[in-house]
């Protein structure tokens, strides 16, 4: 039992050594950056982008808060500006929508290009999937006459102290989060393993993930990711990637699926308390993600090898 234990805090321990590593440099440059004024200068370039998918130009700053920071800063700076801006329970949607496909860039770009594929490819597809997404959705709504009642907004967070000690305290208890979960990931997977449920769930999910380019090795993960989020998977697919287990295309396809569409429970109920609805921020984004993903799989699969390590995967994973 004891050395049971011990294999366990290791195996977490080499996880979230491989996560802060990469974690921590960022969130405090971040936060030096942001204090700077940044995120100001990134809003003011996203103001065309909000006009151009039918959202006040205002809203760029609660965007541009949600890429440098997190959701939880998005959805406060949302909220102290929606007031003023009448908006509907459609354009609440499509803010939901971008922000769930595009956020905590600084930090999550970093995790997923340690995992092999190239920043500049994950930034395009994030961005540019959110964008795409956005005005999609904004098409729909608008033509379909949907969802142009009012918005009326569930939840208000309670509001942080815009201290030091109070941001380095809040981000001490992120990371313990962090490791929380990701030990409890670790002992499912041992359950998973030893109770032979993980070859089963490999041979359910597997024909779905493969129609997407995502192997039945990989699907366990994926789905992890796909549910609880992005950083926790992350770390693991990192550790997996390190270990040869995983292909590059395995690698590739299911970081570009988590990019698009990660912590499926927990993001969701977030953006949905503040008015975001159902079929663009859960059914909706999941379709798009699907199709976007089949879309880069045939893309690749016709690239050569040579091409495919120049433009979006790095040759050398560690």
């Amino acid at each position: 039992m004891i050395k049971l234990v011990s294999e366990l805090l290791k195996e977490t321990y080499s996880i979230c050594k491989t996560l802060f590593r990469i974690m921590i440099p960022v969130i405090i440059a971040v936060k030096i950056l942001s204090e700077m004024g940044v995120i100001k200068v990134l809003s003011s370039l996203l103001n065309p982008f909000m006009k151009f998918l039918g959202l006040p130009g205002e809203l760029g700053l609660a965007w541009a808060t949600a890429l440098f920071t997190n959701i939880y800063g998005g959805i406060i700076v949302f909220i102290s500006l929606s007031d003023g801006l009448s908006l509907t329970v459609a354009q609440a949607t499509v803010f939901a929508s971008i922000v769930l496909i595009a956020h905590s860039m600084p930090v999550e770009l970093q995790i997923m290009r340690k995992s092999g594929p190239r920043l500049r490819a994950m930034l395009i597809l994030r961005m540019g999937g959110a964008i795409l997404y956005g005005w999609l959705l904004n098409l729909i709504y608008t033509a379909t006459d949907t969802l142009q009642e009012p918005l009326k907004i569930l939840w208000v967070p309670p509001v942080r102290e815009n201290t030091l000690s109070a941001w380095a305290l809040g981000e001490v208890k992120n990371l313990i989060w962090i490791t929380c979960i990701i030990f409890t990931l670790v002992v499912v997977m041992r359950i998973l393993h030893a109770l032979g449920l993980m070859k089963l769930m490999e041979r359910l999910l597997g024909p779905v993930l493969r129609f997407f380019g995502v192997s039945a090795r990989a699907s366990t993960l994926t789905i992890f990711g796909l549910t609880i989020g992005l950083s926790y998977a992350g770390g693991m697919i990192i550790n997996e990637a390190k270990s040869g287990k995983l292909s590059e295309a395995d690698i590739f396809f299911s970081i570009s699926l988590l990019g698009l569409c990660h912590s499926l429970i927990e993001d969701t109920l977030l953006l949905m308390v503040v008015g975001g609805h159902l079929s663009g921020i859960f059914w909706g984004r999941i379709f798009f993600s699907i199709l976007i993903v089949i879309l880069i799989q045939k893309i690749i699969r016709a690239m050569k090898p040579e091409y495919f390590h120049k433009m979006l995967f790095l040759p050398s994973r560690n």
